[in-house]
């Protein structure tokens, strides 16, 4: 039985983030940014419902959801509770067929509306700049606060551990070409946060470090120069044999070696 969310921790002001744990531990996060005009959802976890009556016990103010891309874990049951309240829900589209065939709470494609780069969130007080990061999934997005240097990331660069060995993954190429992008953009913030999907996977609060980190990487896998070794990872019911490979900050990246 999917289980109501548990109350938000407040990471900094006007910032707050809400957890679900699994059985082996802290899980999946949602993050809401409450600016001075509107407030911003990004990705509504994975089986807890209750995400929307939480949300609205913080602010009354207008909402959109920005879903960092199309699995579950990210874009769960309580979006059914956003888009029965008129909540604009923004995805790349890239990804709706994916999150639409696995749903397994009836998601619609017309619950969605597109999330393209270059998409502007003013908040008032933080402005977000919707950035693609194809690799993890095709339609994954970033959302980029340049003034206040704060990067939500959902899955997009993992959160210290990173999969890039799943059967969608796109080749290591086409996401080191649009990495490159990210970093150049995360390079115009100094003193960068980083909150990711899955906040606790990390021993440290992530910077602009690792996202540098996960470019050098990929970028030595490519030309050689760095070799993960090889990993059989089970899912469920499958196994998935893939490498791993940990550099930096980063506490595992998981890569087909087959997807270059």
């Amino acid at each position: 039985m999917d289980q109501h969310v548990n109350p938000p921790i407040l990471m900094r002001e006007h910032i707050w983030r809400f957890n679900e744990a699994a059985s082996f531990g802290p899980y999946v996060d949602s993050y809401l940014i409450v600016g001075s005009e509107k407030a911003l959802l990004v990705d509504t976890l994975q089986t807890d419902t209750g995400l929307y009556e939480e949300v609205r016990k913080i602010t009354d103010k207008p909402l959109e959801v920005f879903i960092t891309h199309g699995h579950g874990d990210h874009a769960g049951v309580a979006t059914r509770e956003f888009h029965e309240a008129g909540v604009p829900i923004y995805m790349s589209h890239l990804d709706v067929d994916q999150l639409v065939s696995r749903s397994r709470y009836g998601a619609q494609k017309d619950w969605f509306l597109d999330l393209v780069p270059g998409q502007i969130f003013d908040l008032g007080g933080f402005v977000f700049h919707t950035i693609s990061i194809d690799g993890h999934s095709k339609g994954s997005m970033v959302a980029l606060d340049y003034e206040n240097q704060l990067l939500f990331s959902g899955d997009g660069i993992g959160s210290g551990h990173f999969w890039m060995q799943l059967p969608n993954c796109s080749p290591l190429h086409v996401f080191c070409e649009n990495l490159r992008a990210l970093v150049k953009e995360c390079g115009k913030c100094p003193d960068l946060l980083v909150f990711p999907g899955h906040y606790d996977q990390s021993p440290v609060q992530l910077t602009g470090q690792f996202v540098r980190d996960v470019l050098e990487t990929t970028e030595g896998l490519l030309d050689g120069s760095l070799k993960g070794e090889p990993f059989h990872q089970v899912l469920g019911q499958r196994t998935i044999d893939c490498c791993q490979i940990s550099r930096g900050v980063m506490v595992s990246y998981l890569y087909d070696p087959n997807n270059f």
